[in-house]
């Protein structure tokens, strides 16, 4: 923005520019202030009405500058920057109002973007081995690097329910590529994910802590029911997040399923 346009916006607000009559102590100097060439150069040119958008001032409009730029008893010829600045001042709001409604043209000239058509899943896993249970637990934050400062202490807890201890975690981010992933390829990549962990560290189930709109929009059934998940036997109960934010209704029947369907312990 040119001084010209800046102090078009200040005047509009109704705030009084002003320059000290000496050097303050410690201050830098103060540049002249005569920019009819950078008005001239960055002012658009005229394409359609113009709409004023200044604020009337306080002072008469048969003022000639409506702000103290120097001192009332310098000569003529020290007036000339601020002679000039006033002119500059006086075309600026018409000129610069022209910017908003060509930019706002443009924008309703532009085509709307497409939308994606494809809505693709935004989570991460952490994975542990307990035994023989895998246990995956999704992040609250998908992209922090890992499990949050009370989800961790809750992992550990489900994990040592299976005489397992939190080692460093496998992970399993969706989306694998900043492509958008659908769910059916979620869930077949998270399937391949679970497939190459038992291949690798052995284990023969699993037992999953996601939240309730990511389980479902991976294996298009409620939680708390058995399934199976890359030829092994799992269970989906919720999220770590949840049970924290509401036990007694999360924590409870996470674990009616887990005694259910055998995953209360090895």
């Amino acid at each position: 923005m040119n001084e010209a346009q800046r102090q078009s916006y200040l005047k509009a607000m109704g705030l009084t520019p002003w320059v000290a009559r000496v050097a303050l102590p410690g201050a830098a100097p103060s540049p002249a202030l005569d920019w009819p060439e950078e008005e001239q150069a960055n002012a658009p040119a005229s394409a359609g009405p113009v709409v004023d958008v200044a604020v009337p001032s306080r002072e008469p409009e048969s003022a000639p500058v409506d702000v103290p730029l120097a001192a009332a008893e310098s000569s003529p010829a020290e007036h000339a920057p601020e002679a000039s600045a006033a002119d500059a001042l006086a075309k600026a709001p018409s000129a610069r109002s022209v910017a908003p409604a060509q930019e706002q043209a443009k924008e309703e000239e532009a085509p709307a973007p497409a939308k994606a058509k494809v809505k693709g899943l935004t989570f991460t896993l952490e994975a542990h081995l307990g035994g023989t249970t895998w246990l995956l637990c999704a992040q609250e934050d998908s992209q922090a690097p890992g499990l949050g400062r009370f989800e961790a202490p809750l992992m550990a807890n489900l994990l040592a329910l299976f005489q397992g201890r939190a080692q460093r975690p496998r992970r399993f981010f969706c989306p694998l590529t900043e492509q958008p992933m659908p769910a059916h390829e979620a869930a077949q990549a998270l399937s391949a994910f679970v497939v190459g962990l038992s291949e690798q560290s052995g284990g023969e189930r699993v037992l999953l802590c996601l939240p309730e709109t990511v389980a479902e929009a991976l294996f298009e059934q409620p939680r708390y029911q058995p399934f199976e998940l890359g030829r092994l036997p799992a269970l989906v109960i919720s999220s770590l997040a949840e049970m924290l934010a509401d036990p007694v209704q999360h924590k409870k029947a996470s674990w009616q399923a887990m005694q259910a369907h055998g995953y209360d312990g090895v």
